[in-house]
This record gives structure tokens, C-alpha cells and sequence, in this order.
């Protein structure tokens, strides 16, 4: 196991880890502080595609936080950018279902969103303005057979108080059960995102540590691709949840409170 003191740069999920909706959780701020004043790289990436990397560095200073660059935020809608334009190429037309922000991301790099042409591939998104006329369209063109992809494999969002809302697979799950079609994941804990992790920090795998609050997502993309797993219990997974998994987080604390104890 990579002792703590040889990590060279932390992926931080967001909600769950370091907030919990509008609630800055245990220690947050301090970690940053402590990173900004160690002068180690860190990032955060969140699978909640339904907003820009703009749209989070204004939570991130709403929050109190401090001020970010985009380039400090990477979201599973990057991930998914990049597959579709190395698969796809550079001016593929994609069917959204997503939010505005997604289809603007789309747009900004270059893809054709008006749905005025035959689409190469369906992209679902967290979709918080989902609705029938979108479920229709994506349903006649999976039927029709464009391939189907998705930027992130959460079935929920939670929220403060307990309560979630459907995310991404939840909505692929009602596609698929119409359509007979699975989707593509992107976003953790997906292959292609710990090569985009690693080709867009410059840091190799075994020297990157992914901090999170779900097995099936951070923990897995870290132990399937070789980087370090830091499981913190403040959002989603629980001490059960690990018990009753083949994914083992490489270190556990209750909160990233108790890791940057463990850094100092």
C-alpha cells in the first residue's frame, strides 16, 4: 500500500466528501489549506455532469471555499467529451439528454447538439429538467440503434436530510427497459476516467489517491486502475456497505477531518 507521504496529487469527489449539499462537512476547508500550503496538486472530480466546471467553482466559493479555475474541476462530462471525440471525431452530432449546462459543454467542444441531423450517439446525463418529449426522442433513436452512452453510472444524488434524487442510471434504467439498450458508462469508475485522470495531472497512476464517499464509484475506479483508494464515511458508503464488498478502500477515515490528521 502507497504510504500517505508518497501521494503526489488527490482527486477529491465533492458531495459527500467535502460538502453534503449546501453543508460544508468536517475538516474540508482545513484539507485544502493544508494542501495549498504543502504545495501538493490536488483536483476535484465529481460524476454529477448537470453542471460546468464554472457552476462548481461558484459553489466551491459560495461554500467558502476559496476561488478555483475550471481547470481544477473535472467532471464526467469531460470524460465523456473526449471519448465521443476520439470515437466519434471532432464534429460528431449527439443527441443530449442533459441539462442546459451539459449541452452548452457539448457545444463548446465543438459537437452538434441541435438534433438536426442523425445523431452518432445518445448521451444521457444527470438530467434535472428530464422529461417525456426528451425520453421519447432518445427512445425512437435507441430503437433505431445509435449507440448509447451515459456520462456517469449513479443511480442517486443525495441531498441533505437523507433524501436522494434519480440520477443518471436511474434515467438510463427507464431507457433501457423501453428500449432493450444498455448505455456506455463514462465518469468513475470507468477505465476511461482513470486514463483521463492520469494524462490530465501528468502524475502516474500509483502516485494519485482518489478521496470519495461511494465503493461502487471512487473506491473502484482508484483499486481497479492501480491508484490509492481513500474512503471517507461522511457521505454514502458505510462500514456495511465495505463488510459486504470485494472493494476495499486502501485507507478509511470517517470524514477528511480524520485524513488530514493523518497528513500532519
Amino acid at each position: 500500500m502507497t504510504p500517505l507521504t508518497d501521494i503526489a496529487c488527490y482527486i477529491l469527489d465533492m458531495d459527500g466528501t467535502i460538502y453534503l449539499g449546501e453543508q460544508v462537512l468536517p475538516g474540508a476547508r482545513e484539507l485544502l489549506a493544508h494542501f495549498d500550503a504543502n504545495g501538493t496538486p490536488y483536483y476535484f472530480f465529481t460524476n454529477n455532469s448537470s453542471k460546468s466546471p464554472v457552476d462548481y467553482a461558484k459553489k466551491l466559493a459560495r461554500l467558502g471555499f476559496g476561488s478555483y479555475g475550471e481547470s481544477r474541476i473535472i467532471t464526467s462530462a469531460h470524460v465523456s467529451i473526449q471519448y465521443i471525440r476520439r470515437t466519434y471525431g471532432e464534429n460528431a452530432a449527439i443527441y443530449a439528454v442533459g441539462t442546459p449546462s451539459l449541452l452548452s459543454q457539448l457545444n463548446e467542444a465543438g459537437f452538434d447538439v441541435s438534433d438536426s441531423r442523425t445523431p452518432d450517439c445518445v448521451l444521457v446525463g444527470f438530467d434535472t429538467t428530464y422529461d417525456f418529449k426528451k425520453a421519447t426522442r432518445a427512445v425512437d433513436l435507441l430503437r433505431a440503434g445509435v449507440p448509447f452512452l451515459a456520462t456517469n453510472v449513479d443511480a442517486v444524488c443525495p441531498l441533505e436530510g437523507g433524501r436522494v434524487l434519480p440520477d443518471c442510471a436511474s434515467i438510463c434504467a427507464m431507457l433501457t427497459h423501453a428500449t432493450g439498450r444498455r448505455p456506455k458508462f463514462q465518469g468513475k469508475p470507468f477505465p476511461e476516467t482513470a486514463e483521463y485522470i492520469v494524462e490530465y495531472t501528468g502524475v502516474p497512476a500509483e502516485k494519485i489517491a482518489v478521496v470519495g464517499d461511494r465503493l461502487y464509484t471512487d473506491m473502484r475506479v482508484a483499486v481497479d486502475n492501480g491508484m490509492v483508494a481513500i474512503g471517507v464515511l461522511s457521505g454514502e458508503m458505510t462500514r456495511a456497505d465495505i463488510d459486504a464488498s470485494d472493494i476495499r478502500p486502501h485507507y478509511l477515515f470517517d470524514s477528511v477531518k480524520e485524513l488530514l490528521d493523518a497528513l500532519r
